[in-house]
């Protein structure tokens, strides 16, 4: 047998050991099975931040506000109201909806939006790379004595999220977390006063509370959400079970998407292999996936029994893919390789992001050449997209001094009094699709005497090292969403500083003084203004080679309906799938 052979026996073995982890079971067994193919970073309740956790966290927690899939706005979820809000801006005032309770039959209120937003704003939480986003705007949380379900936001100026940025925080349980109360001894001016130093009682109580078991031990992974988590097998699956008696049953809440709980069981199913999944879906063995590549997802769309048991689409995003490139190194573990503008945008010129989109998206994809999504109205489009161009590649590193003096054909230049070769490490999160993408791109910078080495990670690895800026260039991607993105937490130098998710520290006092007129201009002409300006700048600095944004691909099986298809990430809305029954025929769908 041929090693062609072999592999694709292999994969047909790997697709059908991932399948039989799955009981034998029937159409109308009420569980969904949806396909991840990747891990979440943990289901701590502020400390991860991965695209794969905020899916998990729609079934388990709830926030304040959230955005109607329909129309894209912003409505109230947990609150009566969007806020009202004060004469000069700077104050919000909710009403908590009466009846919410949590699982130990409780009632939510204003004490534990208090609670939640200390958390999440306190510099003791292990959330650097989403703080900025809250404590440059929030101030403090008021409370009404005789009224426990009132609470004012203060901000700290005027700011465009002021009236959403309540929706971002998952709420959690003061009494749950903090039966002894340790932190009403923090306010909000310890928060915000960077030489505050805690006690030893409240500096006890953050280490406990980062503790990693709280994003992996099943029964501490609470929330207000219908569902719980009840296993979380490390690479394997996770599996959120209907809560009984669950709050938002009751018919004055049931209204809303949010708040069906049709199915029994979800379980998030872990499988990273591409053909794997191909094999597991025309098996019937897996009921949703978002995360095909384009090339299975379009041999499964010729299928004609695939057809009769998925309702199947591709669907535009708001996410996109890029490349990043280390402009701040540290000089001795990663070398100063993409310090000069001219480097990065060589590299650019080195990156053949047609070929990218017709080779792994299918041509499924929009090309996009800055931090904005092309959906969105506030995208620059005046900013050209950036050819292949090997000769102008070439022509920027010699005048950057990258010149081939060895005759290795491999680009070598004296820097810091050591000749450095151009050949930098590039690292990508480990999946088949990264590594044809990060192929093509070796090949095509190899022609420019650039050897850029391929370096696979899972995804902890990959996002830790990106977050303590070491790395020398990096694939990724970021999910993103209708709502007005904050470019604090990938674009401001302090994100940068305080090892948030502006990973290739990107920024100048220009910079961050237009993220500031961005964010704190309520006049929407200034805002876009300042926007426009901004991806102006990073098209200018080129931190990120931008690629693509590539189309959702979205499976559902029929023996489910209410199986719509949204823009707004993930996509799909799990809960609401409502079980079709009387169906007789076999399928896998539990553990």
């Amino acid at each position: 047998m041929n090693l062609k052979k072999i592999i694709y026996s292999t994969l047909i073995v790997i697709g059908f050991s991932i399948a039989s982890c799955v009981e034998q079971g029937q159409l109308d067994v009420n569980t969904v099975v949806q396909h991840i193919s990747t891990q979440p970073d943990g289901l701590h309740p502020c400390n991860n931040n991965s695209a794969v956790r905020s899916f998990i966290f729609q079934y388990t927690q709830k926030t304040l506000i959230r955005m109607d899939l329909g129309n894209l706005e912003e409505i109230p979820q947990l609150v009566e109201n969007l806020g009202e809000i004060s004469e000069d801006g700077l104050s919000y005032t909710y009403k908590i909806k009466q009846g919410i309770k949590w699982d130990d039959g409780s009632e939510f209120t204003a004490d534990d939006v208090e609670f939640s937003t200390k958390i999440v704003l306190c510099q003791l939480t292990d959330n650097t790379q989403v703080r900025s986003i809250y404590s440059s705007v929030i101030d403090s949380i008021e409370l009404y004595p005789n009224d426990p379900y009132k609470f004012t936001m203060h901000a700290k100026q005027l700011h465009v999220n002021n009236k959403t940025i309540m929706g971002g925080m998952y709420m959690q349980q003061r009494k749950y977390w903090d039966p002894n109360n340790i932190l009403n001894n923090l306010n909000f001016k310890n928060i915000h006063d960077k030489k505050w130093k805690p006690t030893k009682k409240i500096d006890d109580w953050f280490v406990k509370f980062n503790h990693p078991d709280n994003s992996y031990v099943s029964e501490l992974l609470v929330g207000l959400g219908p569902y719980q988590v009840t296993e979380f097998k490390t690479g394997q699956y996770i599996t959120i079970e209907k809560k009984k008696d669950w709050w938002g049953e009751k018919d004055e809440y049931n209204q809303s998407i949010y708040n069906k709980a049709f199915p029994e069981k979800i379980i998030f199913r872990i499988i990273k292999e591409d053909a794997a999944v191909y094999f597991a879906l025309k098996n019937e063995r897996i009921d949703v996936t978002t995360t095909l590549s384009t090339k299975k997802f379009l041999d499964l769309r010729e299928n004609e029994l695939f057809n009769e048991n998925y309702k199947s689409a591709f669907v535009d995003r708001f996410g996109y893919n890029y490349i990043g490139l280390n402009m701040k190194p540290d000089g001795i573990k990663h070398k100063k390789f993409f310090t000069d503008k001219k480097v990065r945008r060589a590299m650019a010129y080195l990156t053949p992001v047609e070929k990218l989109i017709e080779v792994i998206a299918k041509g499924q994809a929009i090309r996009q050449t800055s931090n904005v999504s092309p959906l969105k109205n506030s995208y620059n489009n005046t900013l050209l997209e950036i050819p292949l161009d090997i000769d102008k590649a070439k022509q920027l590193l010699e005048e950057a001094g990258w010149i081939d003096t060895d005759g290795d054909n491999i680009r070598d230049k004296i820097v810091d009094g050591e000749k450095l070769q151009m050949s930098f490490n590039l690292s990508y999160m480990s999946s088949p699709i990264s590594q044809q993408l990060v192929l093509i791109v070796q090949e095509s910078m190899k022609q420019a005497g650039v050897d850029a080495i391929p370096t696979p990670m899972d995804f902890s690895l990959f996002y830790e090292r990106a977050q303590n800026h070491e790395f020398d260039a990096m694939i990724g991607g970021w999910a993103s969403s209708a709502a007005y993105s904050d470019p604090m937490q990938l674009w401001h130098t302090s994100s940068w500083l305080t090892n948030g998710s502006n990973f290739c520290g990107f920024g100048d006092a220009e910079s961050d003084a237009l993220i500031m007129e961005a964010n704190t201009s309520i006049d929407p002409i200034k805002h876009k203004e300042a926007i426009l300006k901004l991806q102006a700048k990073i098209y200018d600095e080129q931190p990120y080679i931008f690629l693509y944004s590539s189309k959702n691909k979205i499976a559902i099986h029929n023996r489910f309906t209410n199986a719509n298809m949204y823009r707004e990430r993930p996509g799909v809305v799990l809960n609401n799938l409502l079980l079709k029954h009387g169906n007789t025929q076999s399928s896998t769908n539990g553990l």
